[in-house]
């Protein structure tokens, strides 16, 4: 889906509480370069892995395969097992930011050619869990949409909340809400709040990027604080791109009691 909306970039902060930061240095994963791969594949794929072990060293050992999946979703595109996962009630800290030191390549003792990615990382700690009482009802998203077909959906938290949604689609990912007709607010517990909030918007037409059938991921991603999404670039046609470890990045800077999200699939015909 090209864009539902235009936007604007907004210059805020944000706040993390209950969070216990730690930097470790010169972490290192590899990749041996096979089969399909490719050698950008395999920088990604080399850096996932040092992350993963960046969180071994600042202490994080529990479900560190829920790490793997994390970090190597963007190569595999398993957007859906990441966000429709255990995951979020299990990580118990994330790789806030990290700085690629060097990248080196080589042979094996097999003779493979490998590509090993050195990084700096800040590790954020959660000390506190997922907030069961923190929840968000959203309706009205159907599974699927004729090309040119308008959606409209509600939204109705249990608690004052702020809101940020991410379009995933096509290997591609964008920041749909705020935006510059939709600015950034507080949704009130218990208060349903119809989209689009313009009274001047009959809902946002759906246009696919593909000839075939075009699958769409809708993460919305609520917040007890507000934490505004900046880390976007805005295209000529008005769309807030970014990647998916961009949003997973700053998603997991959140400590888990303060945010829930939901992974909404549907097609575009």
């Amino acid at each position: 889906m090209k864009k539902l909306f235009a936007i604007i970039l907004l210059h805020l902060g944000f706040v993390a509480t209950a969070q216990e930061i730690i930097n470790v240095t010169n972490i290192t994963g590899r990749q041996v370069i096979a089969g399909n791969i490719t050698e950008d594949e395999a920088r990604i794929k080399a850096i996932a892995n040092a992350k993963v072990d960046a969180l071994r060293k600042a202490g994080v050992t529990e479900h560190i395969q829920s790490y793997e999946m994390l970090y190597k979703s963007e190569t595999g595109n398993r957007f859906e097992e990441v966000f429709m996962s255990d995951m979020f009630t299990e990580i118990r800290g994330a790789v806030r930011k990290y700085d690629i030191v060097k990248i080196d390549k080589g042979l094996d003792e097999y003779k493979n050619f490998y590509l090993e990615a050195t990084i700096n990382a800040e590790v954020v700690l959660y000390s506190t869990g997922k907030d069961p009482a923190f929840q968000v009802n959203i309706d009205g998203i159907k599974q699927g949409y004729q090309n040119g077909e308008r959606m409209r959906y509600a939204v109705t938290p249990t608690q004052d909340c702020y809101l940020n949604i991410f379009n995933l689609y096509e290997n591609n990912a964008s920041l749909i809400y705020p935006n510059q007709f939709e600015k950034s607010r507080l949704f009130k517990a218990g208060e349903k709040v119809t989209f689009p909030l313009s009274q001047l918007i009959d809902g946002y037409t759906v246009e696919r990027s593909t000839k075939e059938p075009e699958k769409n991921k809708l993460v919305f991603v609520f917040t007890k604080d507000n934490i505004p999404y900046i880390k976007y670039k805005l295209s000529k046609e008005g769309d807030q791109l970014t990647s998916f470890e961009d949003i997973s990045a700053w998603l997991f800077s959140i400590s888990p009691d303060r945010r829930v999200s939901y992974f909404i699939q549907f097609v575009i015909y």
